[in-house]
């Protein structure tokens, strides 16, 4: 896979290189769009590197800036050494933790650039000129090429500290884009050889106009054709599609512009139609925090998260980027690379999974999800009945089935579904992969919805402990109930504890639970509980939760049920309480 990967994509910047010259960046056939972004289709894992001053005071890059002390903060380059960097030990982390593309911060926020920039008043607020005094972008591209990795980049198009920038609507940045913006893409896209995609942030201020992201976007396309660049090139959308917070969607209208879809923490529906990743922080400090070194504030999401947020990204088409905030000496903290490392030991197990697949043909759910790749099926089973898990039937045959990790498993057609057994010796605390032969092409199947049991508390009323003063929309107690994992709620900041109770509206049987306080996971010790003959009664308890908790306990029957938050690391959040029985 490393080996195919690095020649397809090498054959492919070599035809777009020679055209360079010729390249029409405004109009691009499905085909030639579809070859430019096949390779970030097969990395599928990607790891997204913040690192520059900020990490000595282990406070947040860039969004730190104000609370500090401007003046303070852009003095910290005085102090950056970073003197155990080595480019290859972090590389060979990467891939060994089964990362096949990179996106390294050259400037944040707050302006400073983390490579050798000539750019005049630029050159003089970057890593060139802190104790560091060497060209960080260049060993980690140089790295990158070496060892199988695709490098990218990320580039805030809002500048903090340039005084050619300016946020205000209406604003005039031509000195801006012309004197910094656009001879650092030329640096950027000239000095460091291929350059798989740009990541672009800050859009969202008033002064970047949709004629500033066309504009860029066709420049950078005639400097490197083949090179994806990310929606955030346009000013930055807020929204929803159907219910589901679409924050970071392509810009509509038939002349917006954009390669593939940067999400932002939030997961989004499936789509097919443009290449996209995730990105989310493997030690989340706070809401926004935790993309940089945050010190002792970070907690480290367990393995199984990682797992299951993967899982979600690659059912929905999409990717997982791994946000990874190395320490201002350089390295990467030893609890974090071990996380990634254990990551990489499933990946390792079940990689043919994951790279080069295409989410479907089933549309993922709570069940879990599927992806395809020619005559092959992946089913990521994540819920059981016993031994059984049945699908809608697919409109070709199954020639075959079999577990990716050692087992049996027996797959058969009953009316209208796909009934799929395997004992539960073999079941896989995450997730039970069972690969499906096809007699046809999967890749021409039409997508399936997978109908899975009732939620009884889906819509139901819920009343909470507490609440966010001035966020109740973004954080409404409604969304606990609404079956979008990708809606929250928050109590009040200062809690680290809650009730979350659920009204069911008649009794019930209810004999199994499903919990998620993703994306935070900041719950470390619960009780579920039923109100039986007017007293709480006790059904189930926890220590953490997760991006997907399900519990099974004896049925109880009951119109009240409780998720009683004992510790929370930070202020609770809960994403889906769903409930299941009679």
């Amino acid at each position: 896979m490393k080996i195919f990967l690095i020649t397809t994509a090498a054959i492919f910047h070599l035809s777009c290189t020679a055209s360079a010259g010729k390249v029409d960046p405004f109009h691009e056939t499905p085909r030639e769009y579809a070859a430019r972004a096949q390779w970030l289709r097969d990395a599928k894992i990607g790891v997204f590197v913040h690192w520059n001053p900020s990490s000595i005071i282990a406070q947040e890059i860039s969004w730190s800036r104000k609370d500090y002390g401007t003046n303070k903060y852009d003095q910290l380059y005085k102090q950056f050494k970073g003197e155990k960097f080595n480019a290859d030990d972090w590389v060979k982390l990467f891939y060994d933790s089964g990362i096949r593309y990179a996106v390294i911060v050259s400037k944040h926020h707050d302006g400073f650039s983390m490579f050798d920039t000539k750019v005049p008043v630029c050159s003089e607020y970057s890593v060139m000129k802190a104790p560091f005094g060497r060209d960080y972008v260049k060993e980690i591209s140089d790295a990158c090429h070496r060892d199988g990795v695709k490098f990218c980049l990320y580039y805030s198009v809002l500048d903090w500290w340039n005084p050619n920038y300016s946020a205000e609507a209406g604003a005039d940045l031509r000195a801006y884009k012309e004197e910094i913006f656009k001879p650092h893409m030329q640096e950027l896209l000239t000095k460091y050889g291929d350059v798989g995609y740009i990541w672009f942030d800050g859009s969202w201020e008033s002064s970047w106009t949709h004629a500033d992201g066309r504009e860029m976007y066709g420049f950078i396309r005639r400097l490197q054709p083949a090179t994806l660049i990310g929606n955030r090139i346009e000013p930055r959308r807020f929204g929803n599609t159907e219910g589901v917070p679409e924050v970071d969607s392509m810009f509509p209208g038939p002349d917006g512009v954009g390669d593939f879809q940067a999400r932002e923490v939030e997961l989004g529906n499936y789509d097919a139609s443009k290449a996209w990743d995730k990105c989310l922080a493997l030690a989340p400090a706070s809401p926004n925090g935790g993309w940089s070194w945050d010190g002792g504030a970070m907690k480290l999401r367990s393995c199984n998260d990682l797992i299951t947020y993967l899982i979600e990204c690659i059912g929905r088409d999409g990717g997982l980027l791994l946000g990874v905030g190395p320490r201002p000496d350089g390295t990467i903290d030893p609890t974090h690379a071990a996380r990634m490392l254990e990551f990489g030991d499933w990946i390792k197990l079940n990689g043919e999974a994951v790279y080069g697949t295409r989410g479907g043909p089933y549309l993922p759910g709570d069940w879990g999800a599927s992806t395809r790749r020619r005559d092959k099926v992946f089913l990521f089973i994540q819920s059981w009945k016993g031994d059984t898990f049945t699908l809608p039937v697919l409109p070709c045959r199954v020639k075959s089935a079999r577990l990716l990790t050692r087992g049996s498993v027996k797959v058969e057609k009953d009316d209208e579904n796909l009934v799929v057994r395997v004992p539960r010796a073999f079941h896989r605390a995450t997730a039970t992969i069972v690969e499906l032969t096809l007699d046809g092409d999967a890749m021409k199947l039409p997508v399936i919805q997978v109908s899975g049991p009732k939620n009884l508390a889906l819509g139901k009323p819920v009343e909470v402990s507490s609440f966010w003063p001035g966020r109740q929309e973004e954080l409404n107690k409604t969304h606990i109930t609404d079956g979008n994992p990708a809606t929250l709620w928050a109590s009040e900041e200062k809690a680290r504890d809650g009730l979350v109770t659920v009204d069911l509206q008649q009794e019930c049987e209810v004999s199994e639970a499903m919990l998620s306080d993703a994306p935070y996971a900041r719950i470390q010790a619960f009780d579920l509980e039923a109100q039986v003959g007017g007293e709480w009664k006790k059904v189930a308890e926890g220590s953490t939760i997760g991006s997907k908790l399900s519990l099974e306990f004896a049925p109880v029957r009951a119109r009240l049920f409780r998720l009683n938050i004992r510790k929370a690391s930070d202020t609770p959040t809960l994403a889906e309480f769903q409930l299941f029985g009679n």
